[in-house]
């Protein structure tokens, strides 16, 4: 007995060290074949749980001095067994999860964030109703038409949701493609709808923030408006200069303009007036004083066009003078050319364009200092253009009578020793050219006195050059006759 219980007391520790560090090893063990090693472990397990039974049942066999022992030992390997099933069991279901999770697909999210969206659509459906009711009474109902189309369709969407999740929920069973498919659509549905109702209630924010504004924009228009009233008088002034200087013409764009910012500050000062008496409706005070800001911000635009225009005026006025004197140069250069032009038309051309310049300048000058600049200038530079064409018509025409000039001697030189050549060639041969021949010859001579006598030299120069091919014609076609 005593060499029994030592035993047992040897045993027990190494058993018990021997379960618990496999456990721990095969929970941290990684990869695909990890569920074989952990079922290895549980066959282990329950064997040395076994073992450790068998040594209490000899141990309850050799005590057989008391019933306390025999009891002991039953209660020992009556908890043993059930802890080595219950292990074995807990085992198994462990490896059976793992097999499942390898063998099925990794399920997503999809599902969790179809009901999140879900439930978030219906609370805002339901707050999207209580904004349309307050909408309706501080807008109106033509303002609040978009959030009630909105929310509408916003109740069919989600009707269709909750249909779509039904089916998800039922009793039939869906397959793994239908329930992507489904969650996907239940996620789209919620997630557009509800962005549209954000957008729509998002307006609603907007004009609820212009209207706690509104009385300080009341404070900020009557200061524009009073600010911008300052320099009405000042631009009644600038028209009127403006009146004394230039033709009705120049100033016809401008005229209407402080006498229109006038009453557009009026008309902003009235409805602010209107708008602070209503600060109340507070459905239209917002779009009252937007009107009103307009109004205000056309009449400083009004005023400000008048300045610019006034400055621009001023401007054209001095580059008129500059454009005067240049037209002035142009014709008086152009003068020279009329008195000694290249020939009769192109001094006749630079002669009527001078004129135009001449009558177009007397024009100006007739209105005085009540003249419209811009109107002016643009008269002055078409006729001016015209006299440069005429006046580069004329260089042209110098040019090639200067070239036709220096070539016209060299092309005489050429025509009368071509005429002698050939002359020379038929004489020295009587009979043995035809008439052809000596017809050509005679053509060249007749071209030859011509271009001799022409005064035009660009005409004397193109006749020196047909007589020149007329003898060398005849040239070849006398010596062709005589060969044959």
């Amino acid at each position: 007995m005593g060499r029994v219980l030592f035993e047992f007391r040897q045993e027990v520790p190494r058993l018990v060290s021997s379960i618990s560090a496999p456990h721990t090893d095969t929970v941290r063990l990684p990869g695909g074949n990890s569920w074989e090693r952990t079922w290895s472990f549980a066959l282990s397990v329950a064997r040395k749980v076994l073992t450790m039974l068998a040594l209490l049942s000899l141990v309850a066999a050799a005590s057989a001095r008391s019933d306390a022992v025999i009891g002991l030992g039953v209660a020992v390997v009556t908890a043993g067994a059930v802890f080595a099933v219950v292990l074995m069991v807990g085992f198994a279901v462990l490896i059976r999860r793992a097999r499942s999770a390898r063998k099925s697909p990794r399920s997503d999210d999809s599902g969790r964030r179809a009901n999140i969206a879900l439930v978030r659509l219906d609370d805002a459906v339901a707050s999207s109703a209580d904004e349309l009711g307050f909408a309706v009474a501080q807008f109106g109902e033509d303002r609040a038409a978009g959030l009630a189309e909105a929310l509408r369709a916003a109740r069919a969407n989600l009707a269709a949701a909750f249909a779509l999740k039904q089916q998800l929920d039922d009793a039939t069973p869906d397959s793994a493609t239908q329930q992507r498919e489904w969650n996907a659509r239940i996620l789209t549905l919620c997630e557009t709808t509800s962005e549209k109702l954000a957008a729509e209630r998002a307006v609603f924010d907007e004009l609820r923030g212009q209207e706690r504004a509104a009385p300080q924009e009341l404070q900020t228009l009557r200061r524009a408006v009073d600010a911008t009233r300052d320099r009405i008088a000042a631009a009644v002034a600038t028209l009127e200069s403006l009146t004394a200087r230039y033709a009705p013409s120049a100033i016809a764009p401008v005229a209407n303009h402080p006498s229109e910012a006038a009453r557009l500050l009026d008309s902003a000062a009235n409805t602010a007036e209107d708008a602070s008496v209503g600060l109340h409706d507070v459905g239209a005070i917002a779009a009252t004083v937007h009107s009103a800001e307009r109004d205000a911000r056309r009449a400083v635009q009004l005023l400000d066009d008048l300045d610019r225009h006034a400055s621009a005026l001023h401007t054209s006025s001095v580059r008129l003078t500059e454009v005067l004197d240049s037209a002035r140069d142009a014709v008086e250069r152009a003068k020279r050319v009329r008195e000694d032009p290249p020939d009769p038309a192109t001094g006749s051309a630079v002669a009527y364009a001078v004129t135009r310049v001449e009558r177009t300048i007397a024009g100006v000058l007739a209105h005085g200092q009540r003249t419209d600049p811009d109107a002016a200038i643009a008269r002055i530079e078409a006729t001016t253009d015209a006299l440069d064409t005429a006046l580069a018509g004329a260089r042209n025409q110098q040019q090639r009578l200067s070239h036709a000039r220096e070539a016209l001697d060299g092309a005489l030189l050429t025509a009368r020793s071509q005429i002698e050549t050939t002359k020379a060639y038929i004489r020295g041969r009587r009979g043995g050219a035809g008439a052809e021949a000596r017809t050509r010859l005679a053509e060249a001579e007749r071209l030859l006195s011509i271009a001799e006598a022409e005064a035009d030299p660009v005409v004397a120069l193109d006749t020196a050059r047909s007589s020149a091919t007329y003898s060398r014609d005849a040239d070849a076609l006398a010596r062709y006759d005589l060969l044959h």
